[in-house]
């Protein structure tokens, strides 16, 4: 469960979110007492940590152990992917190859049956690997691409490392592109130096309430807004009203007219 933000933690972050600009990271510890984010040191100007996983960090779910979730690193450009992940293979990550399960049964059952999904990360077989056989690339429905590698830490977290060419361009500032997310309290971004933030990330996270930036596909924001409300970030009635709208038209219109 999130934690509360106490009236001093508040006054002393209010001053620092009214310019808008983007916060030094050394200033939100300060203030939040928070320990350095873990893998801090393969951010850059051009590769950020971005989603969830700042968010938990934020709101003081990372500690007493508590690290659930991967770690989504998004690197602008080629030559910034190619840098992290080829710094990560030399400083000790090793390739992820996790297989994602087929069906939501086949997960159920693994779950049940007591199966790693991470039991094939450690074969001969992914040691042995090339970094082009474990790149893997998705492709969306809209055409574009997402090239994606992923790894354990030598603490054992997941990590993946993501490009997409088509929404992180080169040049391009970075507020522009973080407002891809679907979420407001999603938007937050770590770079090597700053904290970043959408428009509306800071006032939901301090008011425990969370509402929709851009929704892509209507049912699986409508289950991230369960899952964060579970969290204790209520979602605006606004919100619940926008995506139970959208997943209904999309149910409807893939049913088809009836004749």
């Amino acid at each position: 469960m999130a934690r509360r933000f106490t009236p001093t933690e508040e006054k002393e972050l209010r001053p620092l979110l009214e310019s808008g600009a983007p916060i030094p990271i050394a200033e939100v510890r300060r203030i939040l007492g928070l320990a350095e984010m873990p893998h801090a040191h393969l951010l850059a100007e051009d590769t950020w940590l971005l989603g969830g996983r700042v968010l938990r960090w934020l709101s003081g779910e990372m500690r007493d152990g508590q690290d659930e979730g991967d770690y989504d690193l998004y690197c602008g450009s080629v030559a910034a992917f190619e840098r992290t992940t080829r710094r990560m293979l030399d400083s000790g990550y090793s390739p992820c190859r996790r297989r994602a399960p087929a069906s939501l049964w086949q997960a159920l059952t693994g779950m049940a049956q007591g199966r790693d999904g991470h039991e094939r990360c450690t074969s001969d077989e992914v040691r042995n690997m090339s970094r082009e056989e474990l790149l893997r690339l998705r492709r969306f429905a809209d055409g574009s691409e997402m090239y994606v590698l992923q790894f354990h830490s030598p603490e054992g977290h997941v990590l993946s490392v993501v490009h997409l060419p088509s929404l992180f361009l080169e040049g391009v500032p970075l507020h522009n592109q973080i407002a891809f997310t679907d979420l407001s309290i999603c938007q937050f971004t770590l770079d090597d130096r700053y904290l970043h933030a959408g428009p509306h990330s800071w006032e939901d996270l301090l008011q425990r309430r969370v509402r929709v930036v851009k929704m892509a596909r209507p049912p699986r924001t409508a289950q991230r807004l369960l899952k964060y409300a579970a969290r204790g970030f209520w979602p605006y009635p606004s919100t619940v009203g926008t995506v139970y709208g959208a997943w209904l038209s999309e149910a409807l219109g893939q049913r088809g007219p009836r004749g």
